[in-house]
């Protein structure tokens, strides 16, 4: 490949110079796409487990690279089309041969650690980090046409070079996937929960945006991505939708544009409590003389459906709006319920049923959907699907009697939480894999 970047080759040093830098471009662009696709594999599969097995990969590889295992690679044992150079106009060429390396499926690979940073994309399990990281990829591939020659005009014997010094190569290739297994295994995704925000409660997640109530009565939009946080104060309560966020402050429900403070909407009832914003649609619990109802109502048109009414000795608590999908809980001293409803046609089932444990606080996110479940002395975070029959599984365990979940908010392979210490009533925000 180095012998193809050359002013011979290309027509003049201003043709290489282009060459290279598309080339480099595609490099970046394809890996970057592979890391996307595998972090949404990996938040649609489930990554609970992943970063172990990411973990164990690299342990292996790096065996395999200190001559300790030997292991063959998955891979095509083949080179990018010579032909292409000869064939299609430099753009083009230039573009295939930075887009085929770049995706590393399609080339041959000396090394195992390609397949290693691969596991760990999926077990990342959210696109846009797995995108970056991966990219990382194309730019080594990138900096492998430029680089060697810096030092020679003889591409040849630059290569030999590195070919020279593979045994050393493979011995701090070895050390930097040991380095890698070992911090995969011990990283908090590996082993449980990780702390968000101290003193902290109801936590609500979307598009990378994660926006809690503070217990000084402030609702704060934190843009995980890096960004400054967006206050607003006398509120709680919030419930975030890409650019629309919806809280509670003292004459009822407010919902604004978050990176603004643009108001579009609200509902003027001091009753009205527990949003979920999916706009134009806004669920909320309506406190009434006799009654609380599960109220959606549309902001546009002013219109509204009750979904559920309870009698006072029933908690009906945070509700769940995503996808079409209205989530709920009821409890009484006898039972307790996760109900999910589809709005479009008003199909509602039973998710889960206790007449011990306590369900409350579901969050829907896609096809799937979390919620809390209290027993005496053990709290856990359920795991269940959207469609019925299917296998619930638990996310997270805590068995104590001084701490329990409390809300919940879900994203793409990842649930955040409130812990709420019952002695003190102090709480936190944390974030668990799945």
């Amino acid at each position: 490949m180095l012998e193809t970047f050359t002013p011979a080759v290309c027509g003049s040093r201003q043709r290489q110079i282009l060459a290279q830098a598309v080339f480099a471009v595609a490099a970046l662009a394809t890996s970057a796409a592979l890391g996307l696709v595998l972090g949404l594999a990996g938040g649609a599969l489930g990554a609970r487990h992943a970063v172990l097995a990411a973990a164990a990969l690299a342990l292996l590889a790096a065996a395999r690279e200190a001559g300790l295992v030997p292991l063959p690679l998955p891979q095509a044992r083949r080179q990018v089309p010579e032909r292409w150079r000869f064939e299609l106009p430099l753009p083009l060429w230039a573009t295939g041969y930075g887009a085929g390396l770049g995706a590393g499926l399609f080339t041959y690979q000396p090394v195992s650690t390609f397949w290693v940073a691969c596991a760990g994309a999926l077990a990342l399990g959210r696109p846009v980090p797995a995108a970056l990281c991966l990219s990382l990829y194309g730019a080594g591939r990138a900096a492998m046409v430029v680089w060697p020659r810096r030092r020679s005009g003889d591409t040849t014997a630059a290569v030999e070079r590195l070919a020279e010094r593979r045994g050393t190569l493979l011995r701090a290739n070895a050390v930097a996937l040991l380095a890698c297994g070992i911090l995969l295994a011990v990283a908090p995704a590996a082993g449980g929960a990780t702390l968000v925000v101290q003193d902290a409660y109801d936590p609500s997640f979307s598009d990378d945006v994660l926006a809690f109530a503070t217990v000084d009565e402030r609702v704060v939009v934190r843009p995980l991505g890096g960004g400054p946080d967006v206050v607003y104060p006398n509120a709680s309560q919030p419930s975030l939708q890409g650019e629309y966020l919806a809280y509670v402050d003292a004459g009822g429900i407010r919902v604004v544009r978050w990176a603004t403070g643009e108001e579009v909407g609200r509902v003027d009832n001091p009753t009205a409590s527990h949003p979920a914003l999916e706009w134009p649609l806004v669920a909320f619990v309506r406190r009434d003389p006799s009654y609380r109802r599960l109220v959606v109502r549309n902001l546009e048109t002013g219109g509204y459906v009750i979904h559920v009414s309870v009698k006072p000795g029933f908690d009906l608590g945070r509700p769940s709006l995503r996808g079409g999908r209205l989530a709920w809980h009821v409890a009484s001293r006898k039972q307790s319920r996760i109900v999910l409803k589809t709005l479009a046609t008003g199909a509602r089932r039973v998710v889960a049923r206790s007449s011990i444990a306590l369900l409350e606080n579901p969050a829907v996110i896609g096809p799937r959907i979390a919620w809390v479940e209290g027993r005496s002395g053990v709290s856990h975070l359920r795991l269940g699907w959207v469609q019925a029959g299917r296998k619930r599984t638990t996310v997270e365990s805590m068995r104590t009697r001084l701490r329990a979940y409390w809300t919940t908010s879900a994203g793409a392979g990842v649930v955040y939480s409130t812990r709420w210490t019952l002695s003190s009533g102090a709480s936190a925000i944390y974030r668990t894999n799945f």
